[in-house]
């Protein structure tokens, strides 16, 4: 299972960066969605034009950002072109939308049941601080159970279950259509959860979701007000590279490992046995006597 996964991996890294020209257009979307939401928290509300480019940015950032969902589950298709993702992201950027309506729902619903969960948990009276003579620095903070519930919770259904279930359901609707996907839903879903898909997904998780997140948040103590500039460029530019092309190539991996679902050939009708031909009588002439 681990050697099939890790070779589905390293075949949809070939394929990828063998399209380089498909990379090319996801990298433009994912860049005009992040712009998109750049604007919508750095534009103020003062005057009537900052109104109108907060308003475009909140309709043109879900957009741009399904439309990139749309164009990754093409791209991550075995064999697939420049001119297939292109041709195919616009026909099937309402299907991703139509399907990622009961996830978003489904999200609300478990970050409302996490947030009660919380709120029922047992409270832990927080203890005082106590610092250490020598230096006088405040001893870290015990890790609470109820805190380590909560977070294992949020990663498990929020960042692993429902974000695995939408890429099986884009990658189908993708390759067989919408109303195909939709019949055979519970299968789709089904497999999502198969060992092999869990196993690529975490890895992808890893790359796509975890070490971005280490690589901006990670403090280097520079002195030169250049070169902190310079590494905190390459710092966004190796998270915008980890992030999309992560996620490209994890679809891609999923894909491999999911061929098509078709429908199980129905099973012959009972019919009773037809009857034997009739055999042929044959007349026995009487011989004349002589």
């Amino acid at each position: 299972m681990i050697k099939d996964s890790l070779k589905a991996l390293g075949a949809s890294a070939r394929d990828a960066f063998g399209n380089w020209r498909g990379l090319l257009l996801l990298s433009v979307l994912y860049a005009a969605l992040l712009a998109c939401v750049y604007l919508f928290f750095s534009t103020g509300v003062a005057n009537t034009w900052q109104l109108v480019v907060s308003a475009a940015t909140v309709f043109a950032a879900p957009v741009l950002f399904f439309a990139l969902q749309a164009a990754a589950a093409n791209f991550a298709l075995p064999g697939s072109t420049f001119g297939a993702v292109a041709r195919r992201t616009p026909r099937d950027f309402l299907k991703v939308l139509l399907l990622a309506l009961p996830i978003a729902a489904l999200a609300v619903l478990f970050i409302y049941l996490l947030g009660k969960l919380q709120a029922h948990l047992p409270k832990v009276d927080e203890a005082p601080h106590s610092f250490v003579p020598a230096t006088g620095e405040a001893k870290p903070a015990p890790l609470l159970w109820q805190n380590a519930l909560v977070s294992s919770l949020w990663l498990v259904l929020l960042g692993m279950l429902l974000p695995l279930v939408a890429a099986h359901l884009w990658l189908s609707t993708a390759r067989a259509g919408l109303v195909a996907t939709l019949k055979r839903v519970h299968r789709v879903v089904g497999r999502a959860f198969a060992p092999q898909s869990v196993l690529v997904y975490a890895i992808g998780l890893f790359v796509f979701g975890l070490t971005p997140y280490f690589v901006l948040y990670t403090r280097t103590s520079v002195s030169n007000g250049w070169a902190e500039l310079m590494l905190f460029g390459l710092r966004l530019a190796l998270a915008f590279v980890l992030t999309l092309w992560g996620w490209a190539i994890t679809l891609g991996a999923l894909a491999r490992l999911t061929p098509p679902i078709t429908e199980a050939p129905a099973a012959p009708a009972d019919t009773a046995p037809a009857p034997p031909p009739p055999q042929e009588v044959t007349a026995i002439e009487p011989q004349l006597q002589a």
